[in-house]
């Protein structure tokens, strides 16, 4: 008997499913090539982290937001409930379209970026066109590589579950609710640290003080993020589950 809750065979069916009737990934696909060609064209072919980074991030948490389709209105969710997969299936392929498909085409996009932007140069130049090795312009920090990628992870994660919490507005609302969580933690960062420098200072150690400082913040940071992507998820699946459990009852 097929497992009702995950099979590796009809997910790999439904998410080929999902992604050829996707079609705004091409559109995506060809706006992002064609905004990076300029860029990278204007900027003489180079582009730094924070730009590359920023771009990713913001295409992410507006794509995480317009999940929030599915749900809208109730034609639109008797649709997404229907579909003949488990709704864990579903909420995997959103979050793998988040956390595997859109990295994927911004490398993608960025290596052809990067080749057409060189074209473009050499045409407005009327000069030969130099090719580089792929990537050679993008000037990456692998210093903030991981820092990055858990504030992507933890981002899309809280926007997909906000796609599922407020199925209109979304991406308002969600940042709202942002803003207001992060005022609270930092409060509360803030008065915690404070009070440990204080407790550390007391004992007169200074090399206690000076270990207790990035490496200390920076794996608790890390940990709780993790932990915190996990809760996002949960909470976005058990929307969709709870979802289905009151269409049924209607």
């Amino acid at each position: 008997m097929e497992n009702q809750i995950f099979s590796l065979g009809r997910f790999t069916a439904y998410l080929k499913k999902y992604l050829s009737e996707n079609r705004s990934i091409r559109l995506q696909f060809i706006i992002l090539t064609g905004v990076f060609s300029a860029l990278l064209a204007i900027s003489g072919g180079s582009m730094n982290f924070f730009n590359l980074t920023a771009a990713m991030f913001i295409f992410a948490i507006v794509l995480a937001s317009s999940f929030s389709a599915y749900f809208s209105t109730r034609a639109n969710k008797i649709k997404f409930m229907l579909t003949p997969v488990s709704q864990l299936e579903k909420f995997l392929a959103m979050v793998l379209h988040l956390y595997v498909v859109v990295p994927v085409m911004f490398v993608v996009v960025l290596f052809i970026a990067q080749y057409v932007a060189i074209l473009i140069t050499a045409l407005f130049t009327l000069s030969m066109p130099r090719f580089t090795m792929p990537f050679a312009g993008i000037e990456i920090n692998k210093d903030l590589l991981l820092p990055y990628f858990i504030s992507y992870f933890s981002a899309s994660a809280f926007y997909l579950m906000g796609a599922t919490l407020f199925t209109r507005h979304s991406f308002l609302k969600t940042t709202g609710l942002s803003i207001a969580l992060g005022f609270i933690t930092s409060m509360v960062v803030a008065i915690s640290g404070t009070m440990q420098i204080i407790n550390v200072a007391a004992m007169e150690n200074l090399a206690q003080l000076n270990d207790f400082g990035l490496s200390h913040y920076l794996t608790v940071a890390n940990v709780v993020s993790v932990i915190m992507i996990l809760l996002f998820l949960f909470i976005g699946y058990m929307r969709v589950s709870e979802m289905e459990t009151n269409e049924t009852r209607k």
